[in-house]
């Protein structure tokens, strides 16, 4: 499970189940979490915790990188277009670039260690 931080004032601005349902297509709704999947992740949890934060757990299969290795690009289209869409969901709910989610997330673990 991972935790970013959301950029303050954006959690008002957003409708974070359309950004996911944009991001990965439909859902289901279980306890709080948006629960989907899409290309080569077969689990997507997401959930909003307060409007400091999102929650995700996901999996992804494996198997993809393996073809990617054997020379196969539909895997690789797959690949990209996931990793696409992740970060455009993460971007999306919590108003930072994946650059600036790097440098959060590396703050936060360097405060907890």
């Amino acid at each position: 499970m991972q935790e970013y931080p959301v950029k303050p004032g954006h959690a008002g601005k957003i409708d974070f189940n359309m950004i996911f349902e944009a991001a990965f297509g439909s859902y289901e709704e279980d306890d709080g979490w948006l629960k989907g999947d899409y290309g080569s992740m077969t689990k997507i949890w997401a959930r909003q915790e307060g409007k400091k934060k999102v929650v995700v757990d996901t999996e992804t299969d494996k198997s993809y990188a393996l073809r990617m290795a054997e020379g196969d690009e539909d895997a690789g289209v797959v690949a990209k277009d996931t990793h696409r869409a992740w970060n455009d969901f993460l971007e999306g709910v919590t108003g930072y670039d994946a650059k600036t989610r790097s440098k959060k997330v590396q703050q936060a673990a360097k405060k907890e260690a």
